[in-house]
Order: structure tokens, then C-alpha cells, then sequence
């Protein structure tokens, strides 16, 4: 089982979130302690890195294996989640 780690601008964009979106972020994240590659590998700049459809929001993790923890590195819109 993996935990769940937050960057700080994840952070700060959970916190800003809608209730509604906020629970759905939530459920969605605490999925990916047990099945961490459950999201769709990235390509080119961000290879190495997963994405996680969350209704119109994407999640951007990584994994450290070592620590065992998936790392969210940003959550937003689909349109700009990947210029970050």
C-alpha cells in the first residue's frame, strides 16, 4: 500500500477547489494507494510521470518506490495541467 503525498501547489489547488470537486479529488487520490499505475503513463518532457483523470481536472503523480508513495505533483484543468 503506497501513501499519498501532496506537492505544495496540489495542495493549494485541493484547498481551492469546489466541495463537490474536493471529495472527488479525494476518493479519486486515495484509489492510487493500492493501484498506483492505474493512471495513464506520460510521454516526452513528463516521462516517468502518470496522469489521472478526474472528471475535467488531471492529476500529475509520480512514484517513489523506495518511500513507497505516490507523489501529486499538480492537479488542474485538463486544457493546462501538462505547461506546468
Amino acid at each position: 500500500m503506497y501513501d499519498v503525498v501532496l506537492s505544495r501547489n496540489a495542495s493549494r489547488t485541493l484547498e481551492k477547489a469546489t466541495p463537490a470537486m474536493r471529495r472527488r479529488i479525494i476518493l479519486a487520490l486515495e484509489r492510487l494507494k493500492s493501484k498506483p499505475y492505474s493512471g495513464k503513463r506520460l510521454r516526452g518532457e513528463l516521462e516517468g510521470l502518470f496522469s489521472l483523470r478526474i472528471g475535467g481536472m488531471r492529476a500529475v503523480y509520480g512514484l517513489d518506490p523506495k518511500k513507497n508513495a505516490v507523489v501529486v505533483l499538480a492537479i488542474g484543468p485538463r486544457g493546462d495541467i501538462y505547461n506546468k
